[in-house]
Parts: C-alpha cells; sequence; structure tokens
C-alpha cells in the first residue's frame, strides 16, 4: 500500500470522524435554540397573563364579565400570537361571596398551555386611608385600567390607560415610588398627548396633578401615559393614580 491509500483513508477516517462529533453538537444547538424561544414565548405569555390580572383587579365585583360561570377565549391576545381564557366561579363554601378567577394563556391555536394565573376576589369595603378617601377599591379606581408600559432610560413609557366603567373618570393625580442613579427625581408627567405636571418629586411622594386626565366612559387610551425622570430610571416600584373621587387604585409596578 502506498502513500496515497495510506492520505485516503486517513482522509475518510477524519471524515467519519467529524460526523460522529458534529451531529450530537447539531441536535445539542438545536434543542439550545429551541429552548430560547420557547423561554421567550414563555416571557410573553407571563407578561399577557399579568396583563390580563391587572384588567380584572381594575373591574368592580359586580362586572359582568366577573359574573359566576363566565367563560371567554381570546385569540391572538392583544395582537399576539398567544391566545388566552378568562374563567370565573364562586368557590365551593363562600355562600357566593368569593370568586375565583383563573387566567390561562395557550400556545396561538392550539390546547397548549403556557401560564396559568388564578387570582380571589371578594366584595369588600375597606375604610378610609389617612389621606382621606377609599384605598385601593371602589368608585372611579374601580373603572380605570392600567396595562402595558415600559422603562427606557429616563423615561417610564407607553403606559395604557382605560376606562371600563360607564361613566367618565378624573385621574388628579399619584403616588409614585422608583429607584435609579444617585438623586434621581420625577420630572414631567404626560396622558393624553398633553402635559399634566412639571417640577421636582421625590420617589414616594404624592404629586397632584396640575391639570386633570379625564377619561371617557368606555375608552381605552393607548401608550398614553409618559413619566419623566431626571436621571436614568431602574425601577418603577409602585405607581398608584388617585381618582377625582378620593379613590385609589391598587399599585402596578415595572
Amino acid at each position: 500500500m502506498n502513500k496515497n491509500s495510506f492520505t485516503l483513508i486517513e482522509s475518510i477516517i477524519a471524515i467519519v470522524i467529524a460526523v460522529i462529533v458534529m451531529i450530537p453538537v447539531g441536535l445539542i444547538t438545536m434543542e439550545y435554540i429551541k429552548s430560547i424561544a420557547y423561554s421567550r414565548q414563555l416571557t410573553v405569555a407571563a407578561g399577557l397573563a399579568k396583563l390580563e390580572m391587572s384588567k380584572v383587579n381594575n373591574l368592580a365585583y359586580n362586572n359582568a364579565t366577573l359574573a359566576d360561570g363566565y367563560d371567554s377565549n381570546t385569540s391572538s391576545y392583544e395582537g399576539y400570537s398567544q391566545d388566552l381564557r378568562r374563567e370565573v366561579a364562586y368557590v365551593a363554601g363562600s355562600n357566593s361571596t368569593l370568586k375565583q378567577v383563573t387566567v390561562t394563556v395557550y400556545e396561538g391555536g392550539s390546547a397548549s398551555q403556557l401560564v396559568k394565573l388564578t387570582t380571589y376576589l371578594a366584595n369588600v369595603s375597606f375604610g378610609s386611608g389617612s389621606g382621606g378617601g377609599s384605598v385601593g377599591s371602589g368608585g372611579q379606581a374601580d373603572s380605570l385600567a392600567v396595562s402595558g408600559g415600559s422603562i427606557a432610560g429616563t423615561n417610564l413609557q407607553n403606559v395604557t390607560l382605560g376606562n371600563t366603567g360607564a361613566s367618565d373618570i378624573t385621574i388628579t393625580g399619584v403616588i409614585i415610588s422608583f429607584t435609579g442613579t444617585s438623586g434621581i427625581k420625577a420630572k414631567t408627567i404626560t396622558m393624553g398627548a398633553s402635559q399634566r405636571w412639571s417640577g421636582t418629586g421625590n420617589s414616594g411622594s404624592t404629586i397632584t396633578l396640575e391639570t386633570n386626565f379625564t377619561l371617557s366612559a368606555g375608552t381605552t387610551y393607548a401608550n398614553t401615559g409618559l413619566f419623566t425622570f431626571s436621571k436614568s430610571l431602574s425601577a418603577v416600584s409602585s405607581l398608584v393614580f388617585i381618582m377625582s373621587d378620593l379613590t385609589e387604585t391598587s399599585s402596578y409596578s415595572w
């Protein structure tokens, strides 16, 4: 056998070894890519489920979409490829005083469940807080739906506000807590394409709007909320909206 024969055999062996090595590497790479895609899908699904829960928590207890037996499916929820289902039922043994609301997000057009969240609602009236008014429930606050929003640089932007009620509601102020670069302050608040407040606000402060924002009944104002800050913003840990009837919404965070 000559030298060329050895070279051919060596080449074949090298190719076989390369194939043996590359096949599992390729399979591992494919699985890794699939896992990244699935992880992103789960992240989106969790965000959609939380958005729906935000809407639920801002509805009046006797809202028609929170009635016992309510079961609704929404395809391509909020424009995303995932589908969403909301189910409502009284909790057994609660004498019809406690509702269980379940939100499930599925892969679009399939029964493959991605995320499932459950909350419980009771028709409870809270007393007045130290600042006056009802805290976290009742009045106009029940009709204000808050969704969307993202932090970018020195801004909390694209916050969607909606009025789910049958009457107009008015936002007169906010209570806001935030973190960011040392010395950060709240600077401006814009809603409905108009600046409603400008000044200097510390984290945890109550800000009274200079110009109130009225939301018409049954109307959603997409990406209308813009909160600007003096320095880079890391997080908004709590944002509570104060209404003209002195009721306050639950706390939202980004």
